[in-house]
């Protein structure tokens, strides 16, 4: 008995040293663990001043394999970290390095960093997915497919969210919408959901992304009809009063895509009063909310006569020829696009009063240009005018020999446009015919 004791104890005494060699051996796995990762996280140079590694060096030295390997629950938080901020800025290199993060397995896990409750895991994992989607768009629907809406949509909701993290979600969901596919991305209703509440954050940051993510979200008619069905409007056209500028511009840029819809969908953005907040835009002090102004008119005429008419019937004709004749060609050029669409139903008064406010050598001067939807655009209207009663040509062509621009008429009569040349061919073969030549008597 005492001898079996005895043994037994020896027993113990050898598996308590088992247990230390084996607890030595895991501490030593994980110290050439954590080596292996700060090895990877080295030779990808974190800092972003630093040039991205090449593909052929990554793939050699395994560094992406080693870092999504680290991107695991068993991992400490800060390794965790570090690593999504690594494959971010390997993701930076280029589509080739982005799609081959992806292609190692990184986007489910990096989407599960977002549940993660460490914020700064989580901040690097949806920093991580946005560079990736940043600069391989091709990843999409890819990504989307593994769940990401979900996990924005959580940070959305919960009301715990620091501005700083819902900064990034937003930019993310800007990164969502872009793509170089034709198809709108997989699940664009969820996304429009998460936009629309976005949509009342105070934050000019926040509201900029979300407002850009509807612009490029807002491509054909489907997706169009998504947004205007799930309510975004009335909250975009709120925000052209918003007093910073960079939201006003966003908000213009979406209701611009918006107003490339149907007849219907474009008469659903003057249901909802859009058009007295474009009047009090069209008074701003900068030029470029004015031209983004201009487009959004320039879209709303290029409906049907009923809502050229609501432009004109809002006052906003006044406010497009002063534009017309402010000096910086943009402005000028975007107000002359606006008018010839505005005057494409060839209704006599209206061209009798844009010719009575003296737009015609206005027109003439854009003339001079060199960009070829400008010069077809004026060529148009000139011959529309020209054209549309007797009583006016005679004032019209005698306005654009005065102005200097009937030598570059002629000139576009060679012109390797052939819309271009047949107009101006048009106008000259009507209207400004060749004198005959006379002989002088001696």
């Amino acid at each position: 008995m005492q001898k079996r004791k005895r043994r037994f104890l020896k027993k113990g005494q050898n598996l308590m040293m088992l247990r230390t060699l084996r607890l030595e051996k895991a501490k030593k796995a994980e110290l050439q663990k954590e080596l292996t990762i700060y090895n990877a996280l080295t030779k990808c140079k974190l800092t972003s001043s630093e040039v991205v590694p090449d593909v052929n060096k990554l793939l050699k030295s395994n560094t992406i394999g080693n870092l999504v390997e680290s991107l695991g629950h068993g991992n400490k938080n800060k390794i965790r970290a570090d690593a999504a901020d690594a494959l971010a800025h390997i993701a930076s290199g280029s589509s080739e390095h982005s799609n081959l993060i992806a292609k190692a397995g990184a986007v489910p896990r990096l989407i599960r960093l977002l549940q993660s409750p460490d914020p700064e895991v989580c901040e690097k994992g949806i920093l991580s997915l946005g560079n990736l989607l940043h600069f391989a768009p091709n990843l999409r629907d890819y990504i989307i497919r593994h769940g990401l809406m979900q996990k924005l949509m959580s940070i959305i909701q919960d009301k715990s969210t620091c501005t700083l993290m819902l900064s990034h979600v937003t930019w993310v969901l800007r990164k969502l919408c872009i793509s170089s596919q034709p198809s709108p991305p997989d699940n664009a209703a969820e996304i429009i959901q998460a936009l629309n509440i976005v949509l009342y954050n105070p934050e000019a940051n926040v509201l900029e992304d979300a407002l850009m993510a509807v612009r490029n979200l807002a491509h054909g008619n489907e997706t169009i009809q998504m947004l205007l069905d799930f309510g975004v409007v009335p909250r975009i056209i709120y925000l052209l009063e918003h007093p910073n500028v960079t939201v006003q511009n966003a908000a213009l840029q979406a209701l611009i895509n918006i107003a490339t819809g149907s007849e219907d969908q474009i008469q659903e953005l003057l249901n909802n009063n859009l058009l007295p907040h474009l009047s009090a835009l069209m008074s701003n002090s900068d030029p470029d909310i004015r031209c983004q102004v201009l487009k959004l008119l320039l879209n709303i005429a290029d409906g049907n006569i009923f809502q050229r008419h609501a432009i004109m019937n809002a006052g906003l004709l006044h406010k497009i020829l002063e534009c017309l004749k402010a000096d910086a060609i943009p402005l000028k050029s975007a107000a002359a696009l606006t008018i010839t669409t505005l005057a494409i139903d060839k209704d006599k008064n209206l061209l009798c009063y844009l010719m009575r406010q003296g737009v015609i050598p206005e027109f003439c001067n854009l003339l001079f240009c060199q960009e070829r939807d400008i010069l077809s655009n004026v060529l148009d209207i000139l011959s529309t005018m020209l054209d549309v009663d007797p009583s006016f040509s005679a004032e019209v062509s005698g306005i654009i020999e005065w102005s200097g621009a009937l030598n570059n008429i002629r000139m576009l009569q060679n012109s390797e446009h052939e819309e271009i040349a047949a107009v101006a061919r048009k106008i000259i073969g009507s209207y400004f015919p060749a004198k005959p030549h006379i002989a002088t008597k001696f």
